[in-house]
């Protein structure tokens, strides 16, 4: 490059810095002077009008994103994961951003790929000039191989590093400014934030990494006959270069086009869910950018999944945080969801522990079920809409791998609804909920157990609680108000709670007596009683189940 284009291209890459942090720096001024002047005015005036500003200013930074391209459409693409940092009206306009520009020349890419490859005669038999995709960081080009094989060749854009840098640059800027001025800024560790898009950013212009990513879920799902992996090539792959088997399908949200073909909508929907539960729940390594132009289905109805530059990883630790979340979700226990929180890091220090105690208390009453098999009836949408709530409204912030892995679930919830509306996600889940529940208790032995010490404590309680309620009913603080729409659901749920609690004190009372012969030596009489003991406790759960 000579000097004149050099000087060129540096003024260039200065210009771009300037507008990224004067678009940022403009929306913390119009924020900091919307809450001096809503300061005094009421919820009812002041919520319509902070909610308008959101939407202008998301809708602006949508544009100027779109327009520019770079680390600016991840930046938008991050941050749409981000519900704790985040208003919805943020949310749901960011969400709306493709990861798709205006290609860059074959003028400019050739000297690219000839640099790492060589003569591109000298392995290809024939290379597509025009780009079958082009993102913010690379594009991809169809090719053919000298001995056969259709390819995909995915190369870096032309100067991405340098726009690449001048964009953290600029972000850094950034985050120094809110973090000095702003009451978010200090709030949130927004530095922390960077680092982690800039890991994020960096893992993924390493098409080293991409290729290794892209080989280790190829061979944990190989015994998977319901998706396609790519094969790579790695002998002509390199840092900036990769090249992979070119896959054809139809895209996962063309609902039309995969009816044409006579596939079911519902296998397709449901197969991409157990896919993510597999990789979350099971391997720990997960695709975690699944928007629909990753996701294919072949004419046999697999999913082909592309594009291996976002992977997230969990390591052990991190799946056993994951499942205590899922066991204290499913056994309504806010102090260990609270505890399983705290130990990836959600919780931040400033957060009022009693106040969120008593939000997740409300939401788990309100979504309360008492089998398993009554999760189908929940509002799963609404469920998570309060979710999100209290994510906002409480000291939470979520770890940046968790944010992705958010992101990521969010995205396969709605593609697969948008296939199959029918579609029954509790019922995919419950078998993993089963399972972790049984497995935190000490195997169907422990479960057991846990259950029995939970209704005799309920037991010994029982009469104190009486005392309490028949007390404040003759004080006449306590008012009562039935209303029928829920009524009808009580009253039945009342009266399978008298019946199982009939069972249940036979249960422990034979259990307790099992235990008592055994301590006697009773050998035999105290199997027998176990054994009886066991089986009334689960022809209650049964029963409860009806």
């Amino acid at each position: 490059m000579d000097r004149r284009a050099q000087s060129a291209s540096t003024r260039s890459v200065l210009w771009r810095s300037y507008r990224i942090t004067f678009l940022f720096v403009s929306i913390m001024v119009e924020l900091i002077w919307q809450a001096l002047t809503l300061k005094n005015q009421p919820p009812d005036v002041a919520e319509p009008r902070r909610t308008a500003l959101y939407q202008r200013q998301a809708t602006r930074f949508r544009r100027r994103a779109e327009e520019m391209g770079g680390l600016l459409i991840k930046v938008g693409q991050f941050l749409s994961s981000r519900v704790d940092l985040l208003p919805k009206p943020y949310l749901d306009e960011l969400a709306k951003l493709q990861d798709s520009v205006q290609a860059a020349p074959w003028a400019a890419v050739r000297p690219i790929l000839e640099k790492e490859l060589g003569s591109l005669s000298d392995h290809f038999v024939w290379f597509g000039e025009t780009p079958v995709a082009a993102a913010s960081l690379g594009q991809v080009y169809e090719a053919v191989l000298k001995d056969g094989p259709r390819v995909a060749v995915k190369v870096q854009r032309p100067g991405i590093h340098r726009i690449v840098e001048a964009d953290l640059k600029a972000l850094g800027w950034v985050v120094s400014l809110a973090t000095r001025f702003s009451h978010f800024g200090r709030t949130f560790d927004l530095r922390t934030v960077l680092r982690e898009f800039r890991r994020l950013v960096f893992e993924e212009l390493d098409y080293h990494r991409e290729l290794t990513n892209t080989e280790a879920i190829r061979e944990d799902l190989a015994a998977d006959p319901t998706v396609v992996v790519p094969e790579t090539f790695p002998a002509l792959s390199t840092g900036r270069v990769l090249v992979m088997e070119f896959c054809e399908g139809i895209k996962i949200d063309r609902v039309a086009e995969l009816e044409a073909h006579n596939i079911s909508r519902a296998q397709v929907a449901e197969r991409v869910i157990r896919l993510y539960l597999h990789m979350v729940l099971e391997s720990g390594l997960y695709h975690a950018d699944p928007h629909a132009g990753n996701l294919l289905v072949d004419d046999d109805g697999r999913i082909v999944l592309l594009d291996y530059g976002m992977v997230g990883s969990l390591d052990l630790a991190t799946k056993r945080h994951i499942r205590h979340i899922f066991v204290a979700v499913s056994t309504r226990d806010p102090g260990a969801l609270i505890e399983a929180m705290s130990a990836i890091g959600m919780i931040r220090p400033d957060a009022d522990i009693a106040a969120l105690r008593r939000r997740l208390s409300y939401l788990f009453d309100r979504y309360y079920a008492e089998t398993l098999d009554q999760l189908g009836n929940l509002d799963i949408p609404q469920m998570l809409r309060d979710a999100e709530s209290i994510l906002r409204d409480q000291a939470i912030q979520v770890p940046g791998y968790f944010a992705f892995l958010g992101r990521a679930i969010a995205i396969l919830v709605g593609l697969s609804t948008a296939i199959y509306p029918e579609i029954n996600l509790i019922e995919l889940f419950t078998p993993y909920v089963r399972r972790f529940v049984t497995e935190e208790a000490g195997g169907t032995a422990g479960y057991m157990a846990q259950h029995a010490k939970r209704y005799a404590r309920t037991l010994a309680e029982l009469p104190l609680l009486s005392a309490k309620v028949l007390h404040t009913l003759d004080q006449g603080n306590l008012e009562t108000q039935i209303e029928w729409v829920r009524g009808q659901t009580e009253l039945a749920r009342v009266n399978r709670s008298v019946r199982l609690l009939s069972s249940n004190l036979s249960a422990v009372g034979l259990v307790i007596a099992g235990v008592m012969a055994l301590g006697n030596h009773t050998l035999w009489l105290g199997r027998v009683l176990l054994a009886i003991g066991a089986l009334v406790f689960l022809a209650g759960r049964i029963g409860r189940k009806r």
